[in-house]
């Protein structure tokens, strides 16, 4: 049996995200009913410091949809960095191998807790919305920094405990719906810095300011469905969710906090770039 408990069971994340569905549908609804325009993907983006030449490896790329940039922009190409996406998950990979077919790009199945390269390999490294899927985190990090060059810089984005999550917890509670809580969440914006320090010399944390705006209750309860973590919940209470959430509109729209941002880490001193 899957345990749903657990956001960092490797059984429940290699079915999670088997193929691109669930990923897909869960991005849409802040693509959809996000209030910063700018969008967290593209935000994040901009906070990198390209340059020619330099190597990068992507841990967790999911989809690959970062990069959907990268190919916007000729002056960035003509870098001609060395670029690695990777993926816990085979079918991720699979998608990746087959949407950057033929492009500049080397896309590898890697767990970050063993990471296949020698010491000292890449100028930067980035991992996005992934490092709470992890249970050994410790270790991750140390591989991370094992195979970032002394002047490199690792770029990893996370959620924090004060956003969708708790605000749907609440919900639940209220309605006395049983579900089953995410334990296990090993990487946070309330604990990053701690577990990032270990290995880090120097650790900036950046936020990104958002909220969701929603007036089609029914986008955010397939949002709600096709989590990992509400795996436990049952379909029967999805009327009576429903209606909750259309009484807690004002003007129209249901308003769900989100808490989202990043840290930068890098083994030395180092003036972040902005």
């Amino acid at each position: 049996m899957i345990d749903t408990n657990n956001m960092s069971s490797k059984t429940l994340i290699r079915e999670q995200y088997k193929n691109t569905d669930n990923l897909k549908l869960r991005k849409s609804l802040h693509d959809k009913y996000s209030v910063n325009k700018v969008g967290f993907q593209k935000w994040m983006f901009e906070q990198y410091p390209f340059s020619p030449g330099i190597r990068i490896l992507e841990l967790g790329s999911g989809r690959g949809e970062l990069w959907s940039s990268y190919f916007e922009n000729d002056m960035l190409q003509s870098y001609e960095m060395d670029i690695t996406l990777s993926d816990f998950s085979e079918g991720m990979v699979e998608y990746m191998r087959q949407r950057y077919s033929g492009k500049r790009m080397s896309v590898e199945s890697i767990d970050i807790v063993d990471i296949p390269f020698e010491n000292d390999s890449f100028d930067l490294m980035i991992a996005n919305s992934m490092l709470y899927h992890v249970k050994d985190i410790d270790r991750a990090l140390s591989e991370v920094r094992r195979v970032l060059r002394k002047d490199g810089l690792f770029f990893c984005s996370t959620l924090g405990m004060n956003g969708m999550t708790q605000f749907l917890y609440c919900a639940l509670d209220e309605l006395g719906i049983p579900y089953n809580r995410e334990s296990g969440i090993s990487f946070t914006l309330q604990n990053g810095m701690q577990l990032l320090k270990k290995q880090f010399e120097d650790v900036e944390r950046r936020d990104y300011e958002d909220a969701l705006e929603i007036d089609v209750i029914e986008d955010y309860l397939a949002y709600i469905y096709s989590m990992a973590s509400m795996q436990g919940l049952e379909r029967k209470h999805y009327d009576t969710l429903l209606n909750y959430f259309n009484s807690k509109k004002a003007n129209g729209y249901l308003h769900v906090p989100k808490e989202y941002g990043m840290f930068v880490a890098g083994g030395f001193s180092h003036t972040f770039p902005t």
